[in-house]
């Protein structure tokens, strides 16, 4: 019996993928987020770094691969690799090697005639990077409290705050930054950056 294509559609089969990194950078998000939440850090390390380690996939994916390498790390008490996940020149690294791989991928595109979008990284997926790299950067100032180092919990903090203006800051760095100064005895600082956040927010008075 001949099956009829018209009746039961085409029976050929679907075109192949032309991003498969792509694929397989969220299989592997998905991977290490599900093993974190199964509570099997060991588990999710592997994906996770595996992820990290795809220069061909979305940066935002590989930059969250490297928080959760970390977040596994610091449930396997081995903090001092988690910083390493966490660390400004371990993230700007991730960062530089999927922009050279855009690079190379538009070449490639430029050689064979398509036309490329002008610029290396969409307007929304600059906006998960940046989602991606604040988180990072909050992760990695509360990994530093958690090992009391915090001069340099401040530091990092600090100097990220210096990027961002007022409407662009998260209550959680604001809360970080309240809980360094109360750990260091800034009593006074912390209030008043309680204060200056309520002006930001515009929320009640805070009394005293």
């Amino acid at each position: 019996a001949v099956v009829s294509t018209q009746s039961t559609g085409s029976a050929l089969p679907a075109a192949p993928l032309k991003d498969v990194s792509k694929l397989r950078a969220s299989i592997l998000c998905n991977l290490a987020y599900v093993w974190l939440g199964l509570g099997d850090p060991l588990q999710a390390l592997k994906p996770a770094q595996e992820l990290f380690s795809l220069t061909a996939a979305p940066v935002n994916l590989r930059l969250l691969g490297s928080v959760y390498a970390a977040e596994a790390l610091i449930l396997l008490n081995r903090n001092n690799e988690a910083t390493n996940c966490l660390a400004p020149e371990f993230v700007g690294a991730i960062i530089n090697s999927t922009n050279c791989q855009n690079k190379t991928n538009e070449d490639d595109a430029s050689s064979t005639g398509s036309s490329p979008i002008p610029g290396k990284v969409p307007a929304t997926q600059e906006t998960m990077v940046q989602d991606v790299h604040n988180i990072i950067i909050l992760n990695s100032v509360a990994l530093y409290c958690m090992k009391r180092d915090l001069n340099r919990a401040k530091r990092i903090l600090a100097q990220h705050l210096s990027t961002l203006s007022d409407g662009e800051i998260p209550a959680q760095a604001t809360m970080l930054l309240v809980y360094i100064e109360l750990r260091q005895g800034n009593t006074e600082a912390a209030l008043s950056i309680l204060k200056q956040q309520q002006i930001n927010l515009q929320l009640p008075a805070l009394t005293t």
